[in-house]
């Protein structure tokens, strides 16, 4: 059951009998959307060069769930676009390439703006790559409007995200309310 609206719940009018129609559309209609509401995983299946010392929106060619339809693997696929209006929770991660040199970081954008409380930023580990979270925020969107994940670094040059069994780049965006 894909992209069910915000449902209005039925006017209750004195005098009124409660028939089948009240009880879909202040019954049904809301447990049906507040069952299935818009729910977005998707991760980067392949790496991407990232430059250095440039905010960068992240690629997510695959999607885990996707129950509104908001994203798209082959067009703009870093954005997972609203298709309903309301208050959604947000987090996203960053994964970086070895490389010893520079600082990492990752954050939220609204529509290309940054999501202000979402960077995070670290120094690289090293031997082994690193991976960044952002804080899950909480963000308004009106339906059209879009959110990405974008990664930094400083390394100097061009690094990889990387892509494993447990740990890629990733965007998790929840409907919560309106």
């Amino acid at each position: 059951m894909a992209n069910l609206p915000v449902p209005t719940l039925a006017s209750e009018i004195s005098g009124n009998f409660f028939t089948a129609a009240l009880a879909r559309a202040g019954i049904y209609n809301a447990g049906t959307f507040l069952l299935n509401p818009p729910l977005f995983v998707g991760t980067q299946g392949t790496t991407q060069s990232v430059t250095s010392s440039s905010w960068t929106a992240l690629t997510l060619d695959t999607e885990q769930v996707d129950s509104y339809g908001g994203h798209s693997t082959s067009s703009n696929t870093s954005r997972y676009i609203a298709q309903v209006a309301g208050v959604y929770a947000v987090c996203g991660v960053a994964s970086w390439a070895s490389s010893a040199t520079g600082v990492r970081g990752t954050r939220l954008h609204v529509n290309g703006s940054v999501v202000q409380g979402s960077a995070q930023m670290t120094l690289p580990s090293g031997d082994s790559g690193s991976a960044i979270a952002t804080p899950v925020r909480t963000v308004r969107l009106a339906a059209g409007d879009y959110v990405e994940v974008a990664g930094w670094q400083s390394s100097g040059g061009a690094l990889a995200t990387t892509v494993t069994t447990d740990v890629a780049c990733a965007l998790w965006v929840c409907w919560s309310g309106t």
